[in-house]
């Protein structure tokens, strides 16, 4: 059972208030780390990998560092090169009745450190706390992208995932899609979507899981509680969801300020990102390579346009045949955009026209700017203000 709940606490933390196939990549420190939830002697995978402090630079002028390198511009097919005059800014959920207080109780949710039942939990940063049930532990792997709640000795797991930003569309929509487990099935919703007040909740299963999940939407964060047991245990992940879910408690996030000011670094300017692959062997002379280009456009007015080009080529000369090809994908969309915290870090949110969100992890490195991983040039866009 553990192996499968290492997949499932990749693969979901990462889909929930996401529905796009533009997502961060999972962090190594998710790999695995159950065992600290479930009692177990096994001992989990070292997770070597770190971090980066996500620090905006002081100077106001630079946004997110070093000034950026020149960059050609790319001429991408597009029927619209300009962006939607309906494309929606809502962020949060300004009318939630959840109460919000300045600040939180509690003992600070530390990463790689085990917190025993009984402990009310807070994330500061986000705005939101728990209490550890009873007969539970709880653990938060560095750079994950959900907490976990196990039983100690016990075949239940719960994955708690928070985000700023998130509406109660989105709460709704995410309790209304089937999830990918990782290991070639999926949870898929069952029955109804019950609401309470701003408590939304519903059944999941799959062949050989069930599972159970409250959604709380704060004024400023969304928080999902998402226990998943054997087939058969629905009743039983329905009470472990529950014991946490009714604990949360919600404030101010203490990193908004930081977040205003990555979103006003960000406006205004086109963020690029170029990768170029090549290769060639064997009989024939084979070679091919591709090229593909990514542009955020970045409104003040929180529009934006996303500009997708990849371009692959290949040829071959033998003394049989000569020849080659070439082909282009483009992708684009519009629609509104937003800076928003998470457990894992930082995140563009992108939320189309079409009602769809994609996700884009934002990391900082010696002053560069890194989206999903890839290094971006930052500088003035000449298609928004």
């Amino acid at each position: 059972m553990r192996s499968v709940y290492c997949l499932i606490t990749i693969c979901l933390a990462l889909m929930l208030f996401a529905c796009s196939d533009d997502k961060p990549a999972p962090s190594s420190s998710d790999k695995c780390s159950s065992s600290k939830c479930t009692g177990k002697e096994e001992k989990s995978a070292k997770d070597d990998d770190k971090t980066e402090k996500q620090t905006p630079p002081d100077d106001e002028d630079e946004p997110w560092g070093d000034a950026p390198r020149k960059d050609d511009d790319l001429t991408v097919k597009t029927d619209n090169d300009k962006p939607s005059d309906t494309a929606s800014t809502e962020r949060g959920y300004k009318d939630s009745k959840q109460p919000e207080a300045d600040s939180l109780d509690g003992k600070e949710l530390m990463a790689d450190t085990e917190f025993k039942a009984g402990e009310r939990m807070k994330v500061s940063r986000l705005g939101f706390s728990y209490v550890v049930p009873a007969g539970a532990i709880t653990y938060f792997g560095t750079g994950g992208a959900a907490i976990q709640v196990g039983e100690k000795g016990g075949d239940l797991l719960t994955l708690i995932i928070a985000r700023t930003g998130v509406t109660e569309a989105e709460a709704r929509d995410m309790l209304s899609q089937p999830y990918d487990t990782g290991n070639g099935q999926s949870l898929t919703p069952q029955g109804e979507l019950t609401k309470s007040g701003d408590r939304m909740s519903r059944s999941f299963s799959s062949a050989g899981l069930s599972a159970y999940s409250d959604v709380l939407v704060g004024k400023s964060t969304g928080v999902a509680v998402l226990t998943i047991g054997p087939a058969g245990a629905e009743s039983r992940c329905k009470a472990a969801s529950a014991k946490v879910a009714d604990t949360v408690k919600f404030a101010t996030p203490g990193g908004e300020k930081d977040r205003v000011k990555y979103e006003g670094d960000l406006k205004g300017k086109v963020l690029k990102v170029f990768i170029y692959k090549s290769g060639g062997a064997g009989y024939g002379g084979t070679s091919w390579s591709s090229e593909t280009n990514k542009h955020w456009h970045l409104g003040s007015d929180k529009s934006y346009l996303y500009f997708y080009q990849h371009t692959g080529a290949s040829s071959f000369d033998n003394p049989d045949a000569r020849g080659g090809h070439a082909a282009d994908t483009n992708k684009n969309h519009e629609g509104s955009w937003s800076v928003e915290l998470t457990l894992a870090g930082v995140v563009l949110m992108l939320r189309d026209t079409d009602g769809v969100i994609h996700t884009h992890a934002l990391t900082l490195n010696n002053g560069r700017l890194y989206i999903d991983g890839d290094e971006a040039t930052v500088g003035p866009s000449d298609k928004v203000r």
